[in-house]
């Protein structure tokens, strides 16, 4: 609800809006210019490490090395993401992901691709494609957005991330309600030297 001076009430507690809501002239595309650089030197960089990853995925659980899942981009639009596959070539696909440590349909090697977010590097291909950045909200499952309330919605005003503020801050012991303040925080006040 909006309240005088730029105050918006949720629940009980005021909030103050930092930040902008659209990008500033040039922004978009210096942004853009840094998303294909960073991805084109983590490509070549990571090369030997992606090599190295993709055989031994194949060698210790049978299934692709590679796993492509529909996620929700800019604007909504959906694109096929690419990542090392860490999960059992038998698990649902459309799934929650795992959050506990002892989940039995992520194999060995994938405990420690997750672990080290080592099984995200493939994403730089989306990055390279325009479909995703180096720093922005994480894109969720179709089904997941389909339950988001408007609000929750402002998160699809820019590309997704492969990395994102919540990402560094707080990994996945946060709650998701505090993992929304820190996208917005982002979206508010992104900028290179924020990337």
């Amino acid at each position: 609800r909006q309240l005088d001076a730029g105050l918006v009430r949720a629940d009980d507690p005021p909030l103050v809006r930092l930040g902008r809501e659209r990008a500033l002239p040039l922004q978009d595309a210096a942004k853009r210019a840094f998303d294909v650089c960073g991805a084109l030197l983590g490509l070549v960089v990571f090369a030997p490490l992606l090599l190295w990853c993709f055989f031994r995925i194949r060698a210790t659980s049978p299934g692709p090395a590679l796993f492509f899942q529909d996620r929700v981009g800019r604007d909504g639009r959906i694109f096929r993401m690419v990542k090392f596959r860490t999960m059992r070539a038998d698990a649902d696909p459309e799934a929650v992901a795992p959050t506990g440590h002892g989940d039995p349909r992520v194999t060995a090697y994938g405990r420690w691709l997750r672990a080290t977010s080592i099984d995200e590097l493939p994403q730089l291909w989306n990055v390279l494609r325009g479909e995703m950045s180096l720093v922005g909200p994480r894109p969720e499952m179709p089904f997941i957005v389909a339950g988001y309330d408007e609000w929750q919605r402002r998160r699809l005003c820019v590309k997704p991330g492969i990395t994102g503020l919540w990402q560094i801050l707080g990994r996945k012991a946060l709650p998701m309600h505090r993992n929304l303040q820190y996208d917005f925080y982002y979206i508010r006040n992104r900028s290179l030297a924020l990337d």
